[in-house]
C-alpha cells in the first residue's frame, strides 16, 4: 500500500510539472516566438494558420492535453479517463514525439541554415527548441516507466495514427493550393517526386515508432500478451 502510494506520488508530480512546463512552452511559442511580418510579405511563410500550421507546436500542444488528462485521471481515476489516456498515449503521444523530434535533428544535421537559420535563434530560446524537440521524447519514455499503459489493438492504433497524419499532409496541401507557399520552405526545393519520398519516410516513420512504444510498454510491464502480432498487437490482459 505505501509503495502504492509512493508511486502515485510520483506519478502526481511528473504530470504535474511536465504538464507546467509544456504548457509554458506552449504558451511561449504562440505568443512571442513570432516571425516578422516582413516574413509574410516576402512569402517565407503562409499567410494563413499560423502556428497551427506546425507540427511541432500541434505535437506540444497535444502533448499538454495529454499530461492534464493523465494528472486528472491520476486525481480522479475514472476508467473511460485512463482509457482515453492511454489511446493517445499510443497512437499520438509517443509516434509525434518521436517524429517530431528524430526528424528535426536529422533535417538540422543534413543541412542546418536551411532548416534552422540563425535569426531563429532571436526568437527561440535554447530551451524552448529543447523542450520542443527533445524533451518531449524523455518525457513520454518517463511516462512509459512510471506505470503500464493498455495498448489498443493495433488496427485501431494504426488507423487514428494514419488519419491523423493524413489529415495534416492534406491541411499541408491545402495551405500550398491556397497560398503558393509550403508551411516548411525546404519542401519548395525539393523535386517532386522526392518530396512524394520524403512524406512516405516519415509516415512509415511513425508507425515504427508506435511500434517502439508498444514493444517498450510490453518490455517493462508484464501487462500485455501476444495474440494474432500482424492484426491485434499486444494488449493488456490484467
Amino acid at each position: 500500500m505505501k509503495q502504492l502510494e509512493s508511486s502515485l506520488a510520483v506519478r502526481l508530480l511528473f504530470h504535474a510539472v511536465v504538464s507546467g512546463q509544456l504548457g509554458y512552452a506552449v504558451y511561449y511559442d504562440y505568443n512571442y516566438a513570432q516571425l516578422p511580418w516582413l516574413a509574410i510579405v516576402l512569402r517565407l511563410v503562409p499567410p494563413i494558420g499560423g502556428k497551427f500550421n506546425y507540427l511541432t507546436f500541434l505535437t506540444a500542444a497535444l502533448h499538454t492535453f495529454y499530461y492534464l488528462l493523465a494528472l486528472i485521471s491520476d486525481l480522479y481515476p475514472v476508467q473511460g479517463l485512463r482509457q482515453l489516456r492511454d489511446f493517445l498515449l499510443a497512437t499520438f503521444v509517443v509516434p509525434l514525439a518521436l517524429t517530431v523530434s528524430v526528424t528535426f535533428w536529422l533535417l538540422l544535421a543534413t543541412n542546418c541554415e536551411a532548416i534552422y537559420p540563425a535569426f531563429l535563434n532571436e526568437m527561440y530560446p535554447w530551451w524552448l527548441t529543447l523542450t520542443l524537440h527533445a524533451l518531449i521524447v524523455c518525457y513520454a519514455a518517463l511516462e512509459i516507466h512510471l506505470e503500464p499503459h493498455c495498448y489498443p489493438q493495433r488496427w485501431k492504433g494504426f488507423s487514428a495514427l494514419a488519419a491523423g497524419l493524413v489529415s495534416y499532409l492534406v491541411w499541408m496541401h491545402l495551405v500550398y493550393f491556397w497560398t503558393g507557399v509550403w508551411i516548411y520552405p525546404f519542401l519548395g526545393g525539393l523535386f517532386e517526386p522526392f518530396r512524394w519520398f520524403f512524406f512516405g519516410l516519415i509516415v512509415s516513420s511513425a508507425f515504427v515508432y508506435y511500434w517502439l512504444g508498444e514493444r517498450l510498454n510490453c518490455m517493462l510491464w508484464a501487462q500485455c500478451e501476444w495474440r494474432n502480432k500482424a492484426i491485434s498487437g499486444p494488449h493488456c490482459v490484467g
